[in-house]
């Protein structure tokens, strides 16, 4: 018995040495303390002003692709400004590189069309296994060889498969529950990330992105920006032009090893 003791010990020792789990470094970005404009619920945000535009800024959340941005921009002067994604830029200090915001329209079309072909694949591949049944019947009728004559239904929406019943990515099926609201007129960071769909669905893009709009007299749009994720960053700078400016925040990059 002491010696069956002593080889479970030895065992959970040996087990421990060759499957010893680290903990996963907690990862955050938080703005440099010379770019904060005021502090919500513990969370700096940043605050600037220029050409009748003010520009609020914060880091939001980072998926496998993209960092995300949460962008809210007012106009407060009498001239129209027209406010652009596109025209945004995320900077490493040290590297030297420079990234554009991604274009959330361009993102719409991607997966409309990639979903315009998913259901045209759906379609062929319904009507090659509704001519294989038809086939096969067939070939059951004529095995039977009773002389009796068949009525062909000659209806061409006979084998028509209407788009609800294909499988989509895009289908309410895949999509979150609806228990979120559009932000675009919402008060910065009031929304959970983690209640939001994801980059692969096209109501993040159409309705959480940040999207090329004019502003116009005391309106106000909010929306996240994304931007190619990079994981050696340590340091970047948020981007954002104004017109007659380009307005800069400064973002510090960490990561905690418990």
């Amino acid at each position: 018995m002491k010696l069956n003791f002593t080889f479970v010990l030895a065992f959970l020792f040996s087990t421990s040495l060759l499957y010893n789990c680290s903990p996963i470094p907690i990862s955050r970005v938080s703005l440099d303390k010379e770019d904060v404009g005021y502090w919500q619920r513990g969370t700096a945000i940043g605050e600037k002003v220029a050409d009748d535009l003010i520009v609020e800024a914060v880091y939001s959340h980072s998926d496998k692709k993209f960092d995300y941005f949460d962008v809210a921009i007012e106009n407060t002067g009498e001239d129209r400004a027209l406010i652009d994604p596109k025209t945004f830029s995320l900077h490493d200090p040290f590297s030297g590189g420079k990234f554009r915001g991604v274009d959330p329209e361009l993102m719409i079309l991607n997966l409309e069309m990639k979903d315009s072909k998913r259901k045209a694949n759906n379609k062929t591949l319904a009507i090659v296994a509704g001519a294989a049944i038809i086939a096969g019947t067939v070939a059951v009728i004529a095995a039977d060889g009773d002389g009796s004559s068949a009525v062909c239904d000659t209806d061409d929406d006979y084998f028509y498969y209407d788009d609800t019943y294909l499988f989509t990515d895009l289908t309410p099926r895949n999509l979150p529950p609806m228990n979120y609201q559009y932000f675009g007129q919402e008060p910065i960071l009031s929304t959970n990330y983690q209640d939001l769909p994801d980059s692969k669905q096209i109501d993040f893009w159409k309705g959480f992105a940040f999207r090329k709009s004019t502003l116009f007299q005391n309106q106000r749009m909010r929306g996240l920006v994304a931007f190619v994720k990079d994981k050696n960053r340590t340091k970047s700078i948020l981007n954002i032009p104004t017109g007659t400016e380009e307005l800069s925040f400064k973002f510090v990059h960490e990561k905690h090893k418990p």
